[in-house]
């Protein structure tokens, strides 16, 4: 599967169970809190968040998106790894205005309608994700691989292993 993420603010970019993950934190939500909001959930395994940028460069990232069994030994600009659980067979790629209008607002939900489009059909399971990106943006050059920004590979696993508390390739 590939995506365009087009829209939204792409400085932060999610996969969220959006079944599972619970998304409103604070209608005045302190970015610290919000980035412990993002941790527990990942701990859980109901959202994983990568920071995508140092300089807030907003960018349409490419996104492959693979299904596999073996783990990907591919060159590329970082790598990073975490647990994810699925339910009603659907994940869902989700940018930093979804997360932060989901936290802020108890009607909001994620995915919104933007990032609706960002539907992942996977089986039902637990799943380590590892995720490559091959495209820096503050640089603007790619590592690697050149025909896709972010790799999220999916292996099937019986359990969850909580090894992420936080958002990955985070500054703050």
């Amino acid at each position: 599967m590939r995506f365009c993420m087009k829209f939204g603010d792409t400085n932060f970019i999610g996969v969220a169970n959006a079944a599972k993950y619970k998304s409103f934190v604070d209608e005045d939500w302190e970015f610290d809190s919000l980035l412990q909001h993002f941790g527990d959930e990942m701990k859980q395994g109901h959202l994983l968040v990568f920071q995508m940028t140092e300089e807030g460069i907003e960018y349409s990232w490419k996104v492959d998106v693979r299904v596999g069994t073996e783990e990907i030994a591919h060159t590329c600009f970082r790598k990073a790894a975490g647990y994810i659980e699925v339910t009603e067979n659907q994940l869902y790629l989700v940018d930093y205005d979804c997360l932060t209008m989901a936290a802020q607002f108890e009607d909001q939900n994620v995915p919104d309608q933007n990032c609706s489009d960002y539907k992942i059909d996977i089986e039902n399971g637990y799943y380590k994700v590892e995720v490559l990106q091959y495209y820096n943006v503050d640089k603007n050059e790619y590592v690697g691989a050149s025909e896709t920004d972010l790799l999220l590979h999916f292996i099937k696993v019986p359990a969850i292993e909580p090894i992420a508390e936080r958002v990955f390739w985070c500054t703050y």
